[in-house]
C-alpha cells in the first residue's frame, strides 16, 4: 500500500475514532459522569488538533485535498453536536464555557480552511 493510500486510511481511522468518541460522550450509560465526558471532549479536541498538524506537516491538503475536506467538514459535525451537548451539560450548572469556546473556535477554524479548497 502507498503512502498516500495510507495517509488517507488514517484520516477515515482518526475521523471515525472521534466520531465514537462523541458517541460516548452522547451515550446514555455517561448521561450522569460529567467528569468523563468532558475528558472525552478534551480527547476529542486534542485528537482533531494533532490531525490538523498532521495534515499540515506532512502538505497533506496539497496531495489529498479531497479527504482533508471531508475529514475536516466530519469534524465540523462531530463538534457541532458535542457543543450542543456541552451546552445542555452547562445549563444544568457544570462550568464547560472554556471547553465549549474552544471546540467553537475549532470548528470556525476547520470552516475557514475549508473555504481556501
Amino acid at each position: 500500500m502507498n503512502y498516500l493510500c495510507r495517509a488517507s486510511a488514517y484520516l477515515n481511522s482518526v475521523t471515525a475514532t472521534v466520531n465514537s468518541l462523541c458517541g460516548m460522550v452522547l451515550s446514555d450509560e455517561l448521561r450522569e459522569n460529567v467528569e468523563a465526558q468532558y475528558k472525552i471532549a478534551v480527547t476529542i479536541n486534542g485528537l482533531e488538533q494533532a490531525t490538523s498538524e498532521f495534515i499540515i506537516g506532512m502538505e497533506l491538503d496539497a496531495e489529498l485535498p479531497n479527504a482533508v475536506v471531508i475529514n475536516k467538514r466530519k469534524f465540523i459535525k462531530i463538534n457541532e453536536r458535542l457543543i450542543t451537548h456541552l451546552e445542555k451539560i452547562q445549563l444544568q450548572g457544570y462550568n464547560m464555557e472554556k471547553l465549549i469556546t474552544t471546540l467553537k473556535l475549532e470548528t470556525q477554524t476547520l470552516k475557514e480552511e475549508i473555504s481556501f479548497f
